[in-house]
């Protein structure tokens, strides 16, 4: 549901603007909007910090994962917050540099490997002084058969599969025809000295990183408190002046925090206005739903939008119709157990919601791979006698043919679905004459579905069905756009009215997607069961079977990624796009993100508990 907000102006002298800030963030209400747009460069620099004990903060996070504990007595003690991001990052830097030098050397130390260890630079430039020249080869044992005889050539024993062969040329000019190996920069003992050297830095880096590991807690409070000054010189900046004497804000706060924002206003004497927004699409969106609906809320962060104030909150629907287009297009029983065995192994590295929505699409999933018979893609399980006799034969996915019923079902659920999006916007308008229009298009709906089945599946229309265009088209016409100019409307309406219904049409038959990557994702699994195991485990070793569980293994995994990609494609399209579309939600809103000191928040939270331990 989005939350009914109200439009703030806030009014406080220029010498309480600091206190105003502080009040504001500990209130955690209001989403400021800039006003003046004076920038001075101090909230760039206040961005940076932040950003700077983000990358810091990521850092010392990534080395508590590794988990290496010594003995070793912690050797970098820091004090200054600001001191510890600047090395936390510079270490990274020369942690950085350091491997990519360590890289250097090691390709230096294994051309001595190759070459020898005693190889000095000096007496092959020595040689080069008195006109003998070497060029070193590695070249496969079929290349060094090929070679002229005329050249001189030295073949040392074989490393790697490759042959080091030398050739011995009193010409610069005399090469064979093969990729040359240049020469090393240092010497070998120079080599082997600045690798110890880089190894003990990067020892170092680790020890230092390991020390300032300890530090995370007291780090992310200085993130904190950076976030809190760069969103207080935000606000600042944004404020408009009056004479230098008076400042001001304009923002939004929820309905329901008016009289929270009222008694923080009468407290700390400031002047204040409280309207309706006059301006819908500058309002932000709060959204606020049961517990049971927002399992969905990790979806729709994930694709990132947000409806416009006035358009309608998708979330319960999306979460029904997800669920339903997820199992369809899964469809597998054995891949939604697979999911719940992943989420209950992965369950702490979860967030509850997300535990909550994997278990409902699970659990959809399940419930249609087993009532349409499809367990890993394998018919023999399907095939038991209990199992067999959950299986929905219309439904099924093999050993029938229903093609033509399973299509039916795809585009009776886009007909429904696209009925309910019109059917809310009946309500939505239910004071206008455009709830007629939205009427005229659930009759439309319905019959573009009739001359989609007769088009695709062959199925005569109904005498009847033609009412469904005559009247819905009526309606359309007639109650489509509100004008005081009756005919202008009508036809403006009537003008609108071919391109829209091939829209529809087209909607209706997008549904069909369901079906077909539903069928396409058990019949790839059927296909990597037989390619593996074409006469079953008769005759099979133990190392036989290991190998053909290795490849289901990775077919079966191939096939997952591709079913959760098109979950991703065509689950998502279906609810954003054909769903969206006919509900007239553009997605054109901004989240709301009201103010806050974080550290404030954070320093009460941490007294509260402290309070109720010592209690």
């Amino acid at each position: 549901m989005i939350v009914r907000m109200k439009e703030i102006l806030l009014f406080t002298t220029a010498r309480k603007v600091d206190d105003t800030i502080l009040q504001l963030g500990k209130l955690g209400v209001v989403d400021i909007k800039e006003l003046n747009g004076a920038n001075n460069g101090t909230a760039e620099r206040r961005l940076e910090a932040v950003e700077r004990a983000e990358r810091a903060l990521a850092l010392l996070y990534e080395r508590l994962k590794k988990e290496r504990k010594t003995t070793r007595p912690i050797k970098y003690s820091i004090t200054d917050p600001k001191q510890l991001v600047d090395r936390v990052l510079l270490t990274n830097e020369i942690r950085q540099k350091a491997n990519k030098r360590i890289e250097e050397l090691q390709q230096q130390y294994r051309w001595y490997v190759t070459w020898g260890e005693n190889v000095k630079l000096k007496n092959i430039a020595y040689l080069r002084e008195r006109g003998i020249f070497l060029h070193l080869y590695l070249l496969d044992k079929a290349m060094v058969k090929t070679l002229d005889e005329q050249h001189t050539l030295v073949k040392l024993p074989e490393k790697n599969g490759k042959i080091p062969t030398v050739l011995i040329a009193r010409n610069a000019s005399e090469e064979l025809n093969h990729k040359e190996e240049s020469l090393p920069k240092l010497s070998f003992e120079t080599v082997k000295r600045q690798l110890q050297r880089k190894e003990r830095q990067l020892a170092e880096v680790e020890h230092f990183l390991q020390d300032q590991a300890e530090n995370i807690a007291w780090l992310e409070g200085y993130h904190l408190l950076l976030k809190d000054r760069l969103g207080i010189q935000k606000t600042f900046e944004g404020m408009g002046d009056i004479e230098g004497k008076l400042k001001y804000l304009k923002g939004y706060i929820p309905r329901n925090t008016v009289n929270d924002f009222v008694a923080a206003a009468e407290e700390n004497h400031w002047g204040y206005h409280i309207a309706d927004p006059e301006k819908p699409e500058d309002v932000p969106v709060y959204i606020k739903n049961p517990k049971w609906i927002g399992i969905i809320n990790p979806v729709m962060k994930f694709i990132d939008i947000v409806p416009g104030y006035k358009e309608v909150d998708v979330s319960i629907y999306f979460l029904v119709a997800f669920a339903l287009f997820f199992a369809m297009l899964v469809g597998d029983a054995g891949y939604g157990l697979i999911f719940l065995l992943v989420t209950f192994l992965l369950r702490k590295k979860l967030t509850g919601q997300m535990q909550i929505l994997i278990f409902v699409l699970s659990g959809a999933t399940i419930i249609w791979g087993v009532l349409s018979g499809t367990y890993f893609g394998a018919e023999q399980i399907a095939a038991l006698p209990f199992l067999n006799e959950l299986i929905i034969p219309e439904i099924a996915s093999f050993g029938v043919d229903n093609i033509s019923f399973m299509m039916h079902l795809s585009f009776l659920i886009g007909a429904i679905h696209l009925t309910i999006a019109h059917g809310i916007r009946v309500f939505q308008f239910i004071n206008s004459i455009k709830a007629l229009s939205e009427v005229g298009w659930i009759a439309l709906v319905w019959g573009l579905f009739l001359i989609t089945e007769q088009l695709v599946l062959g199925k005569p229309m109904p005498d009847w069905g033609l009412w469904f265009f005559v009247g819905g088209a009526v309606l359309v016409a007639l109650f489509s756009v509100e004008s005081k100019n009756f005919f202008k409307s009508m036809g403006v309406s009537l003008a609108n009215l071919p391109l829209s219904l091939i829209s529809g049409f087209s909607d209706i038959v997008s549904y069909v997607r369901l079906f077909a990557v539903g069928m396409a994702t058990a019949a790839v699994a059927s296909s990597f069961n037989n390619m593996i195991l074409p006469e079953g485990t008769t005759g099979m070793g133990i190392i036989g079977l290991l190998m053909a569980a290795v490849a289901l293994l990775l077919g079966h995994g191939l096939n997952i990624a591709l079913a959760l990609m098109a979950v991703m494609v065509h689950g998502i399209r279906l609810n954003m796009l054909e769903f969206a579309g006919h509900l007239g939600v553009q997605f054109s809103g901004e989240a709301y993100k009201p103010f806050k000191l974080f550290s404030m928040e954070n320093r009460e939270k941490n007294h509260k508990e402290t309070s109720v331990s010592t209690n």
